[in-house]
């Protein structure tokens, strides 16, 4: 893990705390055991988390649905789960005035990067 200073916000701490787990699970679950890079940043009044896997990585053409209610990347035959954790993350960071992005390649691994406001300007007033 990686934090060069500390990265100081308002947010609800027990729905980020959700965020990091759902987002630590996933890389858990799908990076075939590599080592899990997390990266966090505050730059420009945002505070960046990033979370990074080696494994098996998530097809171009499902990406976009990814973060939709029941959406799977891989089959459940294979990882079990419901579909709702990136469902639930990014309702929450989007409650903080935030946003998730998604960056990955078969074969090569994922990176899920939130990005919040550092302050409490164009944050949500009530938290999912």
């Amino acid at each position: 893990m990686r934090a060069e200073q500390p990265v100081i916000g308002w947010w609800d701490p027990y729905r980020l705390e959700q965020v990091v787990t759902n987002l630590l699970t996933n890389a858990i679950k799908f990076g075939e055991r590599s080592p899990i890079e997390i990266t966090i940043t505050g730059e420009d009044r945002v505070a960046r988390l990033s979370v990074t896997d080696h494994g098996i990585g998530i097809p171009a053409e499902v990406q976009a649905q990814l973060f939709e209610r029941f959406s799977r990347g891989v089959s459940s035959q294979h990882h079990g789960g419901l579909g709702l954790g990136l469902y639930i993350t990014r309702t929450i960071v989007e409650a903080h005035g935030g946003r998730i992005r998604l960056s990955s390649e078969v074969g090569l691994g994922s990176t899920f990067c939130v990005e919040l406001p550092l302050s409490t300007e164009g944050a949500g007033r009530h938290y999912a």
